[in-house]
């Protein structure tokens, strides 16, 4: 046997090798090597600021209902577990039966219990279990400017939620049945908001919407004068009147001086009777402090028509105490 030269078994192994590659590069698809890239991660959500409005909504829409009334439509809201809603009374008119839409779109029929059409609180029952009751603000210390969210069906769009301020306290409501004090919001209301909730931004009822002036004051009846109501209503009973001092009061007093400064003093008015002042600062009322007019207005509201009050009250640095009989705001 004759040997291979080992030159021609390296040139064979060469050549072997030479057609591995040029069948491997057939498979990649050329000479080029392919580098593999990624494409970038999404960048990451910038986390949402509070949102108050909806925080307030997701709390508060399940207790607004809608209200066909005859031909009038309007909003109210769920006080009480039994089926209590309150609304505005010039929102079920004469009507002693209304329909009610829940917000989860539950059909049902409502009995009016009553109507105080000085307050325009009314009082409707439902018979439901399980209903979310909205909460309230209580004897809340309101503050202007402050957050606040009108929710109902204006136009009846159902579920409907605008965002304003508080952009006033103590304001005068002129009503069927004569007056009452009222919240201002800028909060958009508009017709079929009637009867609805204003809450503040912890999803709490702290008046009724009732009323538009021009197109961005919407007044509220406080939620303390609408319970009020509500209590005697829910009985089948007359509400009281509601009580009236006579005076309007204007920027707040400095920290250094608290108490409700006087502006106005109106003629004829208990107030005016007892010799209160414009410039006089009430500082109590039955012995209770009194930071500012806004206090004032409450601890009035809650009282009746010919009760008597202590008023104190500074005027040229000289403190004196009064007895007021209040009067009817109507």
């Amino acid at each position: 046997m004759i040997d291979t030269p080992p030159q021609n078994r390296s040139s064979r192994g060469l050549i072997a090798v030479i057609v591995v590659l040029l069948i491997a590069l057939a498979f990649t698809g050329g000479y080029t090597v392919r580098t593999v890239t990624t494409k970038p991660l999404p960048p990451t959500p910038t986390p949402k600021p509070d949102e108050p409005g909806a925080d307030v909504a997701k709390i508060l829409l399940p207790s607004t209902v809608f209200i066909r009334a005859g031909d009038s439509l309007g909003s109210g809201f769920i006080y009480d577990a039994k089926g209590l809603i309150l609304t505005a009374a010039h929102v079920v008119g004469t009507n002693t039966d209304v329909t009610i839409r829940l917000s989860d779109g539950t059909p049902l029929e409502g009995k009016v219990l009553g109507r105080d059409v000085q307050r325009d609180t009314a009082v409707i029952q439902v018979q439901h279990k399980g209903l979310p009751v909205a909460m309230v603000a209580h004897d809340s210390q309101l503050t202007v400017g402050e957050l606040t969210v009108a929710l109902g069906s204006p136009f009846g769009l159902q579920d409907t939620v605008t965002v304003g301020v508080l952009s006033g306290i103590g304001r005068t409501l002129e009503t069927v049945g004569g007056a009452v004090d009222a919240l201002q919001t800028d909060a958009a209301i508009n017709p079929g908001n009637s009867g609805g909730p204003l809450a503040d931004r912890e999803g709490r009822v702290i008046g009724i919407n009732v009323a538009i002036q021009g197109q961005r004051i919407g007044l509220a009846v406080p939620i303390d004068v609408a319970l009020q109501a509500a209590s005697y209503l829910e009985r089948g009973k007359a509400p009281p009147r509601v009580a009236f001092l006579g005076v309007t009061g204007g920027a707040p007093a400095t920290e250094a001086a608290p108490g409700a400064l006087v502006v106005d003093v109106k003629a004829g008015s208990p107030a005016a009777a007892a010799g209160l002042e414009k410039g006089d600062r009430i500082i109590a009322l039955d012995g209770r402090p009194i930071p500012g007019f806004p206090e004032l207005a409450s601890a009035i509201r809650k009282h009746v028509p010919g009760d008597t009050v202590t008023v104190r009250y500074v005027r040229a640095n000289k403190t004196t105490d009064v007895k007021i009989k209040l009067g009817d705001f109507g």
